[in-house]
Order: structure tokens, then C-alpha cells, then sequence
């Protein structure tokens, strides 16, 4: 080799496509949330009682789900489209993890109840450290990174991942019963059972490491669509549910098999939108942690500033709901792309910065040809998960 050899510029990476599909399904999943939190604000009880709401009511089950899981596609994928593998998987998502806690704290500070908070009010200190969407796709990519960071081959990845999907739910009982007799710590109380936290984790970080599984299950599926994939194994998993008769109210395996099957009905169909939608569509789920973020507090205020919830409440007839459904997404599309764009400008030319000028020696020779690594370009996850609720 020669000497100038290690100081010439890399080369330029091979562009790749994007999983445009993966776009889609996250845009979905986004788009999804915001509508259904910003209903959930308003909507009148009476409203929630016709035969259209409560339709959609019981769809809207299987957003919360459908976001974890396609996070939890784009995480697996990235980590197995990289090659990324032992302390390098912990350093790379390590710092999102801290990001997606610090996020979800933030975004549920009691600024209402500061004197009770610093007097140790339990009521108080329940709701700020409850687990939101946010807090659960941190805790996913932490439990996801450490163990595909011990895994190196996509077999033994998706054993770890399926495993997961299947143990946690079959725990949950027991760690909420055990957590619930009392003795934890507040913090590790929240995180673990359900008391007062929307998204503990357990059951629901198996739907993150279901989406982890289904992204490289589907990686190496060439010559099927993948939205036929996710479509049949959905349908699938619903009709043995229903010939089974296995009742979602009973048990947290079977409220997870059933909203594993919808979900990736859910997904399979947002797969199947019209190609024409990506130039708008892919944006939004790449910005989902961005859309999050800014439509909760319009939706349910932040602090001691009133939201849709606290200024209108539930009183708006099923109409009036949804073009204040649609605002809040307008609004939250306004404010989080161009500062998601503003934000990835501001990453890259802080990298560009940090490079190392050109060097005054001569380059390396040009090679005629190089070789694409493994999984190389611009597939699926080279920016996520950013959720990603």
C-alpha cells in the first residue's frame, strides 16, 4: 500500500433507492397519530357514540402499534443495511435513545403543578414520568440495540427479535403483577406496568420488535411484493385468531396477535398507495419524531399553555372535530418539515466541517470500479427511526 494511500479522500458512496414503501407506511402511521390525538381532544361524547366514530375508533387501536412497528422495521434494517455490529450499533443509537426519553419527559412537564412537583406529590411525579409513545420506541431501540449489537447474522437477528416479540407479551401479566405489588421505584414502576403510562413496556415494545423482524424477513423477499407479504401474513394471523375465538379483552398475547394482524393489513395497504405520493409522503415519515413532537402540545396543550383539549374540550360534533383534526396536521406539517430540513442541513455541514481538508499529496489512484458493500445506499432507515409515535 502506498503511504498516500490512507490519506486519500473515501470514496463516494453508491446510491441506493429507497424503500419507498417503508416511506409510505411510516408517513401512514404519522399522519394516523396526529388525526387521532387531535380527535380524541375534541370529539363530544355523543359523537364518539355513532356508528362512523365508533367504527374508527376501534381502527384507531392499531395506530400506536403500526408506529412502533415501523420504527422498529427502519431500526433493523438500518443496523443489518450498515453491517453496524457490536459497541458501533450502542454508539449510534445510544445518543436517539437519549433523545426520544429526553423528548417525552420534556414534552410531559407538569408546569401546572410545580409546587406539588418539588413537594413530591406521587400524583404528580406519576404523570411526568408516565411512558409515552416516545419513552416506548426509546426503550425498544435500547433493548433492540443491545441485542443485535451481540447478533451479527440476519438468522440469528430475526431468532432474537421474534423471540422477543413473543416473550414480552406472554410476561406482561407477570411483571405488571409483580410491579404492582409496590417495592419499585416510581420511574421503573412507570416504565414497566401500566398504572398511569399510555405505552409501558410491557406489552408494547413487541410490537417495535415485530416491525424489526418483519424489516428483515421482507429484506430478503425478492420476487413477492412485500405489501402482498405484510397483507397475507396479516389476513392470516386475523382468521386464526377468529377460529380460535381468542378474545382481545382476555390476555395481552392475544390483544398483540390481533393488532399485529391489522397492523400489518394497515401496513400493506399504505404500501399500496400510488407512487406519485412519495414526494410528499416520504418527507412526513422521515419527520415523524418531529410531527410528534409539535402536534401534542396543540392537541393536548404543554406545561400550564392550553391545548385543543383544555380550550374546547370534548365538544365538537364529528365534522367540526375533523377540520380541527386536519388543522392540527396542517400546522404540525408547517412547523416540522422545514425544520427537520433545516435540521438535517445544519448535521450536514457540521460533518463537512469536521472533515479533514484536502491532503497535498497527490490522491490514491482511481479505481476503474468499486465494488457496492453489502446492503450499501440509500435504503430504508439510512435516517431512522426519528419516532420514530
Amino acid at each position: 500500500m502506498s503511504d498516500q494511500a490512507p490519506s486519500a479522500e473515501p470514496l463516494p458512496r453508491v446510491p441506493g433507492s429507497r424503500n419507498t414503501g417503508l416511506d409510505r407506511a411510516r408517513a401512514v402511521a404519522t399522519i394516523a397519530m396526529v388525526m387521532g390525538h387531535s380527535l380524541d381532544a375534541v370529539l363530544s361524547d355523543a359523537a364518539r357514540h355513532s356508528v362512523g366514530m365508533v367504527a374508527y375508533w376501534s381502527l384507531r387501536a392499531v395506530t400506536a402499534p403500526l408506529f412502533l412497528f415501523v420504527a422498529g422495521w427502519a431500526f433493523a434494517t438500518t443496523v443489518q443495511r450498515t453491517g453496524a455490529h457490536g459497541s458501533s450499533v450502542m454508539r449510534r443509537y445510544l445518543p436517539r435513545v437519549g433523545l426520544l426519553l429526553g423528548w417525552g419527559y420534556l414534552l410531559r412537564w407538569p408546569g401546572w403543578g410545580l409546587p406539588q412537583l418539588f413537594a413530591g406529590d406521587v400524583t404528580v411525579w406519576r404523570h411526568f414520568l408516565s411512558f409515552d409513545a416516545l419513552h416506548g420506541v426509546a426503550a425498544s431501540l435500547l433493548m433492540g440495540a443491545g441485542v443485535l449489537s451481540v447478533l451479527k447474522g440476519r438468522t440469528a437477528r430475526m431468532g432474537a427479535l421474534a423471540a422477543l416479540a413473543v416473550l414480552v407479551p406472554l410476561a406482561s401479566p407477570w411483571v405488571r403483577a409483580t410491579v404492582l405489588a409496590g417495592g419499585w421505584p416510581l420511574a421503573l414502576e412507570q416504565a414497566l406496568a401500566s398504572r398511569t403510562s399510555n405505552f409501558p413496556i410491557f406489552p408494547w415494545t413487541s410490537y417495535f420488535f415485530m416491525g424489526g423482524l418483519a424489516g428483515l424477513w421482507l429484506a430478503e423477499v425478492k420476487r413477492v411484493p412485500h405489501w402482498l407479504c405484510l397483507m397475507g401474513t396479516g389476513t392470516v394471523i386475523l382468521a386464526l385468531m377468529s377460529l380460535w375465538g381468542g378474545d382481545p379483552r382476555v390476555s395481552d398475547p392475544t390483544l398483540v396477535a390481533w393488532r399485529v394482524g391489522l397492523l400489518s393489513v394497515a401496513a400493506g395497504v399504505a404500501m399500496l398507495l400510488p407512487s406519485r405520493l412519495d414526494r410528499w409522503m416520504a418527507p412526513v415519515g422521515r419527520a415523524s419524531l418531529w410531527v410528534y413532537v409539535v402536534h401534542l402540545p396543540l392537541a393536548y396543550g404543554w406545561s400550564n399553555v392550553a391545548g385543543l383539549a383544555s380550550r374546547l374540550g370534548r365538544s365538537q360534533d364529528a365534522l367540526p372535530a375533523l377540520g380541527l383534526a386536519l388543522s392540527v396536521l396542517t400546522v404540525s406539517l408547517l412547523i416540522a418539515l422545514p425544520a427537520k430540513k433545516l435540521h438535517d442541513r445544519w448535521r450536514r455541514r457540521n460533518r463537512g466541517s469536521a472533515r479533514p481538508g484536502p491532503h497535498p499529496e497527490p490522491a490514491a489512484p482511481h479505481r476503474e470500479s468499486t465494488p457496492r458493500p453489502p446492503g450499501e445506499g440509500r435504503g430504508e432507515g439510512a435516517e431512522a427511526p426519528r419516532l420514530s409515535p
